[in-house]
């Protein structure tokens, strides 16, 4: 055993460090055990590799030993075809010998040392880019190990490309939190292989499953768990939020308790969860207990493309065919909503058909390009909270929602001097980004406050260079918290600056990354600079239109016809 009295003694040091220092210590030890999970990774891969060579080099011997007579192969021929393992007579396969030796050595279950073991391969011989990321600290090992699942049924032909891709992505990108990584990573595989995302698609399906099993911590407890695909777990979660929401705000449940009551009421049922608030237990007959609050579905998410309000209620509003058109801004562009709200089919929501009059209307958000739902294109799409997936499952959730279509120029600078942005302005700052816009966090964006990075308050404008989404928690740390800074460029790029002086990048991969038509230009329209080249680049087309014109004029003189 090593002796640890050298950590002891940095452990005493810490001590006396400022928090500015322990903050530098925290980024040592994180780039630190990067360094050591590459390692460990490696150690991994190599193990299998040796008993891989060790069970070849038994089962050789075992095999030499026998007969190997036309009638024993033609007996291994029928095990195989049965359906088993005609070498498992002869001992366990390498891999499971390495699991085995993995497994202890770290105190690990079986599934994990084989996830390990197959993350090391992978990092040798398929990611080797992406692997010196991670050697290197720019990435850590959850996120490492994203990349691996992600790309497992990518071709292995196009594994050097997207080595390549994946690399100079996460090099060229500041660390970001686990929701952009993800996001990146999908995008960059929907690039480079196409296929690989119908591949996933179609395991997700097969892979679906809900398991219901005793709390081995807890007696008298269950645990539910299981695999949907995304737009499926997010009907579900957007019908337990909207009966959770539904009560009076003086029930005394928590979120939580409220949410796993709506999923016993939803296996019971019924379509509405009872109110536990005194009024509404008191008397059983007050109405008021069956007309709890509806879900706000005001928060359609823009994009360049559109974000759905998918009503998974089998009820459509009696007006849901009215096509309005908003104000136009003064870039000219206008907000359209077609309103349409009927509800989707069972099987475009995987949820069950309950219905009821007070049922509450639960909603969730979609970004994607118009061009993919016109069907010019396949680019994936955005469900909020779940992550990437693919056009297909986004135009058959989209046919019947309720649709907002935003453009990056959606700031309507008259504006500047009210406090709340409108829904249009509100739209877009939400689908530019994929969550909360501090350092690391992963809460959705539409569940998000949109803060002012220049307070209003202090002369900052209600635009789209000066909004961001914001979780309330850590927008209640950037109000109040002592020492916390945040500032916002005009490509909205946020940084964050903590008390002891660290600055981090907030948002390294956004919503205008997944979607090249939300990219605002690389200067605001009233940046002199912009102005004085776009006013040179016009003069020159324009005496270069009249000189093609005169050229033009001179040759058919000088070329009447018939030429």
């Amino acid at each position: 055993m090593q002796s640890s009295a050298p950590a002891l003694a940095q452990m005493g040091d810490d001590e006396q460090h400022s928090a500015t220092e322990l903050v530098e210590v925290l980024h040592h030890c994180n780039a630190v055990r990067a360094a050591a999970d590459y390692r460990m990774l490696q150690a991994a891969s190599l193990i299998h590799e040796e008993r891989e060579q060790d069970h070849l080099v038994r089962l050789a011997a075992a095999l030499g030993e026998q007969s190997t007579s036309l009638a024993d192969l033609e007996l291994l021929a029928k095990r195989a075809a049965a359906g088993e393992d005609p070498r498992a007579q002869y001992g366990p396969t390498g891999l499971e010998m390495a699991i085995a030796e993995v497994g202890a050595a770290l105190t690990v279950p079986p599934a994990r040392a084989r996830e390990l073991i197959e993350a090391g391969s992978v990092l040798r011989h398929q990611l080797p880019f992406t692997g010196a990321t991670l050697v290197s600290g720019r990435i850590d090992l959850p996120r490492f190990l994203v990349v691996v699942r992600r790309t497992a049924l990518v071709d292995s032909a196009k594994f050097d490309v997207l080595d390549k891709e994946i690399a100079a992505a996460i090099e060229s990108r500041e660390p970001m939190s686990m929701t952009r990584f993800t996001t990146m990573i999908d995008k960059i595989i929907a690039k480079i292989d196409p296929a690989a995302v119908r591949r996933r698609r179609e395991q997700v399906d097969t892979d679906r499953n809900i398991n219901v099993r005793p709390d081995r911590h807890t007696p008298g407890q269950s645990r539910i768990g299981g695999a949907l695909p995304a737009e499926q777990a997010a009907a579900i979660d957007a019908r337990l939020n909207a009966m959770a929401a539904s009560v009076h705000s003086d029930d005394p449940r928590t979120a939580a308790q409220r949410r796993a009551d709506a999923l016993v009421a939803l296996a019971a049922g019924v379509a509405r969860l009872d109110c536990g608030c005194e009024a509404c237990t008191t008397d059983p007959g007050d109405d008021d207990s069956a007309a709890g609050e509806e879900l706000d579905a005001a928060d359609a998410s823009p994009g360049t493309g559109i974000d759905a309000d998918i009503d998974t209620d089998a009820d459509a509003d009696a007006d849901a065919s009215d096509v309005t058109a908003s104000d136009t801004d003064v870039s000219g562009e206008a907000e359209v909503s077609d309103g349409h709200s009927a509800a989707p089919t069972d099987a475009e929501t995987g949820a069950d058909a309950i219905t009821s009059d007070c049922a509450p209307r639960p909603t969730f958000h979609i970004v994607v390009n118009l061009s993919t739902l016109l069907g010019h294109d396949d680019d994936p799409a955005f469900l909020d909270g779940q992550g990437v997936i693919d056009a297909d499952t986004a135009r058959a959730l989209l046919a019947e929602a309720k649709r907002c279509y935003v453009t990056p120029d959606t700031t309507n600078l008259a504006q500047a001097d009210r406090y709340a942005p409108s829904k249009k302005l509100a739209d877009l700052i939400r689908a530019g980004e994929l969550c909360c816009s501090f350092p690391g966090c992963n809460n959705r964006a539409y569940h998000a406050d949109v803060d002012h990075s220049v307070p209003h308050g202090e002369g900052g404008a209600t635009d789209a260079r000066n909004l961001k989404p914001l979780c309330r928690f850590h927008h209640r740390i950037k109000t109040f918290a002592t020492g916390w800074r945040d500032y916002q460029d005009p490509l909205g790029t946020v940084f964050f600056q903590s008390p002891t002086g660290h600055t981090y990048l907030g948002n390294a991969f956004t919503g205008r990354d997944l979607f090249g038509s939300l990219t605002r230009s690389t200067r605001p329209p009233d940046d002199p600079a912009r102005q004085r080249i776009d006013t040179i680049r016009d003069r020159r087309s324009r005496s270069v239109k009249r000189a093609d014109t005169r050229a033009m004029e001179r040759w058919n003189k000088e070329n009447p016809p018939p030429f």
